[in-house]
């Protein structure tokens, strides 16, 4: 004879889950995290597939009737539920709980420093490519649930997927894909994370037109470069490729007139050659930097260059 086991009601889950949801400090959560929510009310009581995925609806459906969540649309696309209070949160306040390894990066965390006097119609996030997405969602869902990531997967629960949104609260999102994370931090008592003012500098260096076009890059360096200078030098001598450091080099010497030590060592990788450009994505122009070797392919620079024989 089985032996009778405590049913705990959808309406008890969901009161449990609305005091947890109530500590959030972020204005969304996915359906995978709402999920293990769920989840860790029934640990201890025998479940089938179908019966957790019954369970896991009511609840969900529960939540949404107390107006303690909302699908942020196109749910397909987002995964995830907008909590009650945070109506009025930004694109990027969402991305950042919808993705938890994306941040704010390019023009977007420009602006979040107070560099650039620009407003964007859209939102840079960049994230890891699919393959290391993958990689960190697992290791993630690994820290959430222990041993019990088997159990949880098998009983058909959701388990933590890549979000594939383009617009958020009517503003475009531009999502950039890159080989690993980069540097980032996250700001105090927020779900934002944002690339450090030393990756920002990085960024306008290696893909200008996402941080408003060359000229822009170098109107921000002949204007804040002088403050950041320890922290730009510290993440290209940390992250950057020797074109970066020429490229920086040459910014930072010659354009904002500033010194540092490290120049000297970033000079050793200058050399001549058809892809050594300021601009990465322009024409290669027949002016260059001396001490640089690069060809100075933005017209207000030109008037102080040398010109290739």
């Amino acid at each position: 004879m089985a032996k009778n086991t405590k049913v705990i009601q959808p309406e008890n889950i969901a009161t449990t889950i609305a005091a947890q949801l109530a500590k959030q400090t972020g204005p969304a959560v996915t359906q995978y995290e709402l999920a293990c929510l769920v989840y860790q009310c029934l640990q201890n009581k025998k479940s089938t597939t179908a019966a957790t995925k019954k369970q896991l609806e009511e609840v969900l459906k529960l939540l949404q009737q107390f107006h303690l969540i909302r699908p942020i649309e196109p749910f397909a696309e987002t995964r995830g539920f907008q909590l009650f209070g945070y109506e009025r949160s930004t694109a990027i306040e969402l991305a950042c709980c919808l993705d938890p390894f994306a941040y704010v990066s390019h023009l977007s965390a420009m602006e979040h420093y107070g560099l650039t006097d620009r407003f964007s119609q859209l939102v840079y996030l960049t994230r890891p490519k699919a393959s290391e997405w993958a990689a960190l969602a697992k290791a993630k869902m690994n820290r959430d649930l222990g041993q019990q990531t088997e159990n949880f997967l098998k009983l058909g629960y959701p388990k933590l997927i890549r979000p594939t949104f383009k617009k958020l609260s009517g503003i475009t999102v531009h999502l950039l894909e890159r080989s690993n994370q980069g540097a980032f931090r996250t700001t105090a008592h927020s779900s934002l994370r944002v690339a450090t003012i030393g990756r920002v500098f990085l960024d306008m260096l290696r893909e200008p037109a996402l941080c408003g076009g060359l000229q822009h890059v170098v109107d921000m360096y002949t204007n804040h470069a002088k403050k950041y200078l320890p922290f730009v030098v510290d993440e290209l001598n940390t992250h950057g490729a020797p074109i970066d450091k020429v490229r920086a080099g040459y910014l930072l010497s010659e354009v904002c007139k500033l010194d540092h030590p490290a120049f000297a060592d970033w000079e050793k990788f200058a050399q001549r050659g058809g892809s050594r450009k300021l601009d990465p994505e322009a024409e290669f122009e027949p002016f260059y930097s001396e001490r640089w070797k690069l060809s100075i392919n933005l017209p207000s620079l030109l008037n102080n260059e040398n010109t290739f024989e």
